[in-house]
This record gives structure tokens, C-alpha cells and sequence, in this order.
């Protein structure tokens, strides 16, 4: 008997079309299901809506940050996020915020006369790049950076090593790795080990000439610390995506600062992660429906 599956809270066709691929059946009410597709942000709007005979949810973040406190993951049953799904989308939003750093191209973007001049340009070629966290995102840079020559280390928790990375190092070790790096690109989950990494104390470690990329989540820097720096210019600049507080209130110093390239949240925009999300949808709702281990289940002790 196929496996019943509830789509919520709206009913996105892409998402209706992969559970029926999967070979799963769709059912109109979480009360008659066996699994839960949730395309939504808020766990507290499924809190109470969730019945003993669910036995699976899937989340569409590729972090478990706003779940994690939720009740649902201590109802026993499995909760799986999108990790690692949207990783090629992020990585070429990554590499474009260091390019567009490195070539000062929001400085260009933003003149009104003709003025070829600026200083610090600079290359991927040969420069040293750490990469904090060896996911979909991290694993997917270091393959693009490849080809552009420059020097990868890629982090992860355990070390593991990372195929196309130069160095595969731990966590452990990013305070050492600091002093030596040219680019530093944030693309590890938010937890408590990865809160406001970037700091006071690891940007005073840092090259005069480098440059901080992120596109994970906000918390990771301390946005004072980093504003600090920027305006002493004690460290190069600063490429985006994410920020804390998010969104940043009108008017904030990040906006427009000299050394800051700035996206709203757009790594990962909505027609590219819907398009990643069904295809995930549909092989999980496969391995469900076949007995399979599932794709991304969130580790309470890990915390994502």
C-alpha cells in the first residue's frame, strides 16, 4: 500500500507532481497521513496539528535552527530538513559575492562618472580560501574554485575530507587557520558552536587584506565586531547574504558601507529552491513509502 502524504500549507503544484512521482498517495488531511510535506517557516503553525499515525516530516530549511525547539521534534517521530539540496545555487551566489569584492564591482555599479581606479584589486589565483562548514554549499565552492587556481581548506566537524578541497581540517581547528586565509566563507549550520564565530578576537587574527563571505545565517558574525572592523579597516571587506538582526532595519551601516557587498537573502531565490525541494521531496517520499533511510534527518544532539 502506497504511503499517504499530507502537502501543507499550500498546495505547490511542483510539490503535488514529486509526491505523485514518488508513487505516494496525497491526501487532503494530516489526520489521514503517514508523512507531512511542509513548504512553510513556522513549526507553531503545526504544533497541534499533528497526529500519532504521522511517523515523517519534511522541512523545506537546509537548517533545523527554527525547529529545533519545537515540540515536534520530541513527538518520536522523524524530521528531515533540506540539507544540502540548495548547495550549488548557494556556492555560485558565494563565488559571485567574492568576485564582486575582489573586483569592487558594488563600488563600480554604484558611480556616476567615468573613474577606472580602485584600489586592492585583487585574484582567486593563488589566494588561500577557508571554507567553514563541508556541505551541499562548502564542497560545491571548493569544486568551482578549482579551475580558478585558488587554495581551498574546507571545514567540517569531524574533518572529513572533501573531494576538489586542498585541506580538509575540523572545527577545531579554525582559529589556526585564520591567520593564513585570504577569503573566509561562512557556510556552516547556526548552533551553539558556530554562534557569532566571527568575532572581536578572530577578526583581530585575521589579514589586513581579507575578505569575509557569508551566506549561511547571520548569527555566525557579530555584526558589531565586523562593523568595527570594517570601519578601522582591519580587514578587507565583506560580501553579504545573510545578516543579524535579519532583516536589517532601514538605514543600518551595513547598507551602503564602502566595504560591504550586500544580498537580501537571495542565495537560494525562490523558483531555483522550489525546483531543488521537489526533487528531494520526491526521493524521500520514494524511500519512505519503500522502508528506506531518508534523506537529511535532523540530529537533536548535533543540533541540525
Amino acid at each position: 500500500m502506497a504511503s499517504k502524504i499530507f502537502l501543507g500549507p499550500e498546495r505547490e503544484d511542483v510539490f503535488v507532481e514529486a509526491i505523485k512521482a514518488s508513487g505516494c498517495e496525497l491526501v487532503s488531511s494530516i489526520e489521514d497521513a503517514d508523512g507531512i510535506i511542509w513548504f512553510g517557516r513556522d513549526p507553531a503553525a503545526l504544533e497541534s496539528a499533528i497526529t500519532p499515525n504521522v511517523k515523517w516530516l519534511q522541512i523545506p530549511d537546509a537548517g533545523a535552527e527554527k525547529w529545533i525547539d519545537s515540540p515536534i521534534l520530541t513527538l518520536g517521530i522523524t524530521v528531515t530538513c533540506a540539507s544540502g539540496i540548495y548547495g550549488h545555487q548557494v556556492a555560485e551566489h558565494a563565488l559571485a559575492l567574492i568576485l564582486g569584492c575582489y573586483r569592487h564591482l558594488g563600488t563600480f555599479a554604484k558611480q556616476s562618472n567615468w573613474n577606472p581606479t580602485a584600489a586592492n584589486m585583487q585574484s582567486l589565483s593563488g589566494a588561500q580560501v577557508l571554507i567553514v562548514g563541508a556541505g551541499g554549499i562548502g564542497s560545491s565552492l571548493a569544486t568551482m574554485l578549482k579551475p580558478l587556481q585558488s587554495i581551498t581548506t574546507v571545514m567540517s566537524k569531524s574533518g572529513r575530507v572533501v573531494q576538489d578541497a586542498d585541506r580538509s581540517l575540523p572545527f577545531s581547528d579554525f582559529e589556526k587557520a585564520i591567520p593564513s586565509s585570504d577569503i573566509i566563507v561562512l557556510a556552516a549550520p547556526a548552533t551553539s558552536e558556530t554562534y557569532q564565530m566571527i568575532n572581536s578576537k578572530t577578526l583581530s587574527m585575521m589579514k589586513p587584506n581579507a575578505l569575509i563571505i557569508n551566506v549561511a545565517r547571520g548569527s555566525l558574525i557579530d555584526t558589531n565586531a565586523l562593523l568595527a572592523a570594517l570601519d578601522s579597516g582591519s580587514i578587507f571587506a565583506a560580501g553579504l547574504d545573510v545578516t543579524d538582526p535579519e532583516p536589517l532595519p532601514d538605514n543600518h551601516p551595513l547598507f551602503n558601507h564602502p566595504r560591504v557587498l550586500l544580498t537580501p537573502h537571495v542565495a537560494n531565490p525562490p523558483a531555483l529552491k522550489k525546483a531543488s525541494f521537489a526533487r528531494h521531496v520526491e526521493e524521500n517520499c520514494r524511500k519512505f513509502s519503500l522502508g528506506q533511510t531518508l534523506l537529511g534527518v535532523i540530529d537533536l544532539r548535533r543540533g541540525y
